[in-house]
């Protein structure tokens, strides 16, 4: 009798342990792709400089998409032998940290990876411009001449000017300089540009900059027919910065839905005024590599 009750026992024990393995699998172990910050190859004669702040990574293997990471990002993947991996360059719309997009213009970078449990393998991924990627201009100030130009009649025409006092890189940058005369200064890009969205809807402003003040960015809208200085249509902007950066902003929507003929790029750098007064004397704002983007 008391041999049976260790057998039913036991066989009792056994039967608990198989339906804990069947609820509580043994889970899966990952293997890893460490990612470093991407670098960018341009051709500088006719796609300006490599400069860029991709600051994620989008990855996806086959049509299952893995996550987006901040860079540099160690990126855990449940899968065991040879996929191919595909890693997209992230930017910051408008610079706005809530705002996290694949960058549209920039290839896709494709890695075999070979996963096992617990391995780790690390790229450095190199991208480019898609081939299909057009600019409507490439401003990096080098040259003796440079496209913006005041837009206020009767304003000072050189509220911009190359200067070498704190170039980006290179020889030169784009320098605004305000004062007490000159509190507001709007410049906008020379050419006229139309039919900028009418391959793809993605239109962007790239440019490096460091600022004194804040600044505002958007378009000048011409329409057939109407007034001779169009419709200024501010769109975003950013905030003072005592060091170089680079931001990516989105013209896209503005572009659609605005449904103008032409356009310019137009930006505006003013002193702020508190209670009436200037919050100071002068101001500096320098630009470098603004490139309008499209495809």
């Amino acid at each position: 009798m008391k041999a049976t009750f260790y057998i039913l026992s036991a066989w009792v024990l056994s039967l608990t342990l198989w339906n804990c393995d069947l609820i509580n699998p043994d889970e899966p172990i990952p293997g890893y792709i460490v990612v470093q910050p991407f670098q960018i190859t341009t051709n500088p004669f006719t796609q300006g400089s490599n400069s860029a702040r991709i600051t994620e990574v989008w990855a996806s293997s086959g049509t299952d998409f893995i996550g987006v990471y901040s860079l540099p990002a160690t990126i855990p993947v449940i899968a065991e032998g040879l996929q191919t991996v595909v890693l997209q360059a992230g930017i910051k719309d408008n610079g706005v940290g809530a705002l996290p997009e694949i960058y549209p213009f920039y290839a896709p970078v494709s890695v075999q990876v070979d996963f096992q449990p617990n391995g780790t393998t690390t790229f450095s991924p190199v991208t480019s411009y898609l081939p299909e990627t057009r600019f409507a201009f490439i401003e990096d100030f080098e040259g003796p001449e440079h496209i913006f130009r005041e837009l206020r009649v009767g304003a000072p025409e050189l509220a911009m000017q190359r200067s070498t006092e704190s170039p980006f890189e290179g020889q030169a940058s784009g320098l605004i300089s305000l004062d007490s005369a000159n509190n507001l200064v709007e410049i906008a890009a020379w050419p006229r540009f139309s039919n900028l969205n009418s391959n793809s809807p993605f239109v962007y402003l790239e440019m490096n900059y460091k600022s004194e003040v804040a600044m505002l960015v958007g378009l000048v809208g011409y329409v057939s027919g109407g007034p001779a200085t169009g419709f200024t249509v501010y769109e975003t902007g950013f905030f003072a910065r005592e060091d170089w950066n680079k931001i990516y902003f989105n013209l896209s929507q503005v572009i659609f839905e605005s449904r103008f003929d032409e356009y310019q790029i137009v930006i505006q750098a003013a002193i702020p005024i508190e209670n009436g007064t200037p919050v100071r004397k002068t101001a500096k704002v320098w630009l470098d590599n603004v490139k309008l983007v499209h495809f």
